[in-house]
């Protein structure tokens, strides 16, 4: 089962919205996509600010779909459920 959230943010966010993440290596060249929660979004963003700013624009708008990108480097994609 589980672990209930601490964080209501996270929980709102995990409850309406999937979360897929494209990262763009500069390496190998092979983009790798992964489905992840609000909570983890921290592990692919540098900063905490952009994570808090990212919430509040997709709990304020009304859309079924956003879609960041993140200094080139990082898609983020919120689809509501």
């Amino acid at each position: 089962m589980a672990k209930k959230s601490n964080n209501p943010t996270n929980a709102l966010i995990n409850r309406n919205f999937i979360i897929r993440v494209l990262e763009f290596p500069k390496e190998n060249h092979v983009k790798n996509t992964k489905l992840t929660s609000a909570n983890k979004l921290s592990n692919y963003l540098d900063d905490e600010e952009i994570k808090i700013k990212l919430f509040n624009k997709i709990l304020d708008g009304g859309k079924d779909k956003y879609t960041f990108l993140i200094r080139s480097r990082l898609k983020i994609d919120f689809q509501s459920k």
